[in-house]
């Protein structure tokens, strides 16, 4: 019995120490990290054609987001395979255009925005009018007017679609919702005949409703976030919920409380820019030459047989989504200020498109430090009311993975965006259906 227990207790103590080794090897938020990654003027590149498996992504990993090379370093559960659905095949770098009308108010109102420094010791935004605030960002204080590019990054003044929105588990389990999605821009626009502040939109910069299709059960449970204008100001979330047929309006203290369910929290709504900016320490971490999915296929990109949830890394794009290409992004790292007290996330780290400002992923951090969730949004030019073809954060194939819990959501749009005209008439009323008001009629 003893040589039994002795045995068996050795067995569980080195199952500890190789959990604790696994764990030791897990990483941690690190600025050189980002500092190897591949500059944004250099002469290195990846020849088109290229496939990077499993086999050779470490010739390539200084082109990866932090969150890809985790994925490849076989540290997490949630790590890449060897079969050819892994594969990721470099394409062409394309250019995205600015829609006419932002390029038009970027080039009449450059200048009018100044950042000014706050209580909190961060930095608000005066003065913008609309376009692009910071066109050519430069200085020290470079890193708050990227993060202020993207904050007031364009989008149309409506747009609808639904997606298919997979939570899988540890298990893999798959637990499927199917959602409506509308936006609102609703001051700032770039939009031909439309005011630049309508005047019902007067302290908010836009709305975003999310209504519960299936399942059944949730069904017309409603959440709408309304971002206010004052980037000092924190966003106003309301939740319609059927069971009591009232809504409820969130505490500015759920910053950090999931939405819907999913693996996004609050803060990480309304195009992943819900944080208020002047309580954050913002550092520039290069512009860097990385490999994201810009210029997917369609209809590869809207199709969820396409991303493999039942994989060694569920929601992955596979190459019939479309081949990934080397983008010029803006890399930005967010902290809380004393001001902010205990927070989501220690370190949030952005990688902004330099041709539209566009997100196109997030590396997370934990209170410790410790590598926790990665963002990445797929993506392709939409053709939107005006007639541009542009790109814009939302509208597209959003999946935030987490490592730390072995959990993923992946929201993936399943028919085309609406926008403008294609939209019902009273869903364009933005003066009733953006604000909360609005909820009091979600079941009538």
């Amino acid at each position: 019995m003893r040589t039994k227990l002795s045995y068996a207790l050795l067995c569980a103590l080195a199952a500890l120490t190789v959990a604790g080794a696994a764990r030791a090897e897990q990483m941690k938020f690190d600025p050189a990290a980002y500092t190897a990654l591949v500059g944004g003027d250099a002469s290195q590149s990846i020849p088109e054609g290229t496939k990077i498996t499993l086999q050779n992504w470490q010739q390539y990993k200084e082109f990866m987001p932090i969150g890809v090379q985790a994925m490849f370093s076989q540290k997490y559960q949630w790590r890449m395979g060897s079969g050819p659905e892994f594969t990721m095949e470099v394409g062409p770098t394309i250019h995205v255009p600015l829609a006419k009308k932002l390029q038009e108010d970027t080039e009449k109102y450059a200048g009018q925005t100044k950042l000014r420094k706050v209580e909190s010791g961060g930095y608000t935004a005066d003065g913008y009018v609309a376009g692009i605030p910071f066109p050519k960002p430069s200085g020290d204080q470079i890193g708050q007017q990227v993060l202020y590019n993207a904050f007031f990054g364009f989008i149309p003044p409506i747009y609808r679609y639904t997606t298919k929105t997979h939570l899988v588990d540890r298990f893999l389990n798959e637990f499927p919702q199917y959602t409506e999605v509308i936006y609102w821009r609703l001051s700032h626009l770039s939009d031909p005949g439309m005011p630049t502040n309508p005047s019902y939109g007067k302290g908010y910069l836009q709305s975003a409703r999310y209504f519960v299709l299936a399942p059944e059960q949730t069904r017309y449970t409603t959440q709408l976030a309304q971002q206010p204008d004052d980037p000092q100001k924190v966003q106003e979330v309301y939740v319609f919920l059927p069971s009591l047929r009232r809504s409820l309006r969130l505490s500015s203290a759920a910053r950090c409380s999931p939405i819907l369910g999913t693996d996004w929290v609050q803060d990480d709504n309304s195009d992943g820019m819900a944080f208020q900016i002047p309580n954050f320490n913002v550092k520039f971490l290069g512009e860097r030459k990385m490999l994201f999915l810009n210029h997917a296929n369609n209809p590869g990109l809207y199709d969820s047989a396409n991303y493999n949830l039942k994989s060694s890394l569920p929601a992955w794009p596979s190459p019939k989504v479309g081949k990934w290409e080397l983008r010029n992004v803006m890399v930005i790292d967010t902290s809380p200020l004393p001001s902010m007290g205990s927070y989501c996330y220690s370190h949030k780290v952005g990688y902004i498109d330099k041709d539209t400002y566009t997100q196109l992923g997030w590396d997370f951090y934990d209170n410790n430090e410790k590598f926790w969730k990665f963002n990445m949004i797929p993506m392709r030019p939409l053709k939107i009311d005006s007639g541009d073809e542009t790109e814009f954060h939302s509208a597209n194939v959003d999946i935030m993975w987490d490592f730390q819990n072995q959990h993923v959501t992946s929201s993936n749009v399943d028919s085309p965006t609406q926008f403008g005209s294609q939209i019902s008439a009273d869903l364009r009323d933005a003066s009733t259906w953006a604000f909360p008001g609005s909820l009091s009629r979600i079941m009538k």
